[in-house]
């Protein structure tokens, strides 16, 4: 997060970028229920996250997005015999070319864009309950930072001069670079964006 800070400063402190910047706040959260009728506790999914995101266009549809993201997803299961609990704790940082198929102050504006991000945290927690023998067992596992490919489609929707609620889906490879790239995680996003 530190970097993150020092980063922006950097960027908003420059003379030479002096066209216009935007700020952008956004989140996603889902829950899901698992049906299970032999026992009273639901089983569910449930993940959310939340992404501070910062943008200098150096031309009127083209930009660099920086961004900070941290969230957290949880597997529950319960069961007659044995239940189990799996919590993964990330946080990443990203930086993307933004292409905006619109200009400032146009009603619609959307965009698609692409680059990398780097998990700096990735934790997963594993949990088990024997109800059986009344036994408990945790696990922590801790993965290495990795550098992925990321991309994202979307669309700004204006709500003043400044403010534009943006919707937009973004993907990113589960492995790293240099291994299989065949798995994509992908989340959607809603959030507000400032133009200054």
């Amino acid at each position: 997060m530190r970097f993150f800070v020092s980063l922006l400063l950097l960027i908003f402190s420059s003379p030479a970028f002096a066209d216009y910047y935007e700020l952008g706040l956004a989140g996603n959260y889902r829950k899901v229920h698992l049906s299970d009728s032999n026992t009273e506790e639901k089983a569910y999914d449930e993940n959310y996250a939340y992404v501070l995101s910062a943008a200098y266009y150096f031309r009127e549809m083209t930009a660099l997005e920086f961004s900070y993201s941290m969230g957290r997803n949880t597997r529950t299961l319960p069961s007659q015999n044995i239940s189990s609990k799996t919590v993964h704790d990330y946080s990443m940082y990203g930086a993307d070319l933004v292409f905006s198929f619109g200009k400032r102050g146009d009603q619609f504006i959307p965009y698609i864009k692409a680059g990398a991000a780097y998990f700096d945290k990735k934790d997963i927690t594993y949990q088990y309950f024997n109800h059986n023998t009344s036994t408990a067992f945790s696990e922590n596992v801790t993965l290495n930072p990795t550098l992925v490919p990321s991309a994202g489609v979307g669309m700004q929707l204006k709500i003043s001069q400044e403010l534009y609620l943006k919707l937009g889906v973004e993907f990113w490879s589960s492995g790293p670079v240099t291994k299989n790239l065949g798995d994509l995680d992908w989340a959607g996003r809603i959030g507000i964006s400032w133009f200054f």
